[in-house]
């Protein structure tokens, strides 16, 4: 069975933008400890909810929360609105995971881009155990 998350996109390119006009990233535990510079990227982050905020440095503080970095909460997953939530393909475990914007052979931001573009309201997440698949949808299907 897999979950399925839903950003909302239009949010969510601000968080891309931000991340891909910024000169300095946060690098992955992993970019951090292999030496590699983050390219630019969306973190997709489980810890007190579930929601994606830019990897680009200075933070995109959130204008509600001085100090605070601008988050995206997936649809249902805020726990200010929507409660304390556990799904067995997320694990026990909080995590952040990288989804870097300009890997090829098709970029994320481009996608991201032409998807806002052309009215694509959501960025979906598929998760299952052991992996997840990110596009963009017209509908959001009830998980």
């Amino acid at each position: 069975m897999a979950l399925h998350l839903y950003f909302d996109l239009t949010q969510t390119l601000r968080l891309a933008e931000h991340a891909v006009a910024t000169t300095d990233q946060a690098p992955s535990f992993t970019e951090h400890e292999d030496g590699i510079a983050c390219p630019g990227a969306l973190v997709w982050v489980h810890d007190h909810g579930v929601y994606l905020m830019s990897s680009g440095l200075p933070r995109l503080e959130d204008p509600n929360r001085p100090g605070s970095s601008l988050v995206v909460y997936a649809n249902g997953w805020n726990p200010g609105t929507d409660g304390h939530r556990r799904d067995p393909d997320l694990g026990g475990d909080d995590f952040a995971e990288h989804l870097h914007l300009t890997d090829q052979p098709t970029p994320l931001i481009t996608t991201l881009r032409t998807a806002a573009a052309a009215g694509y309201p959501w960025l979906h997440l598929t998760v299952r155990t052991d992996t997840y698949e990110v596009r963009v949808t017209r509908i959001r299907h009830q998980s």
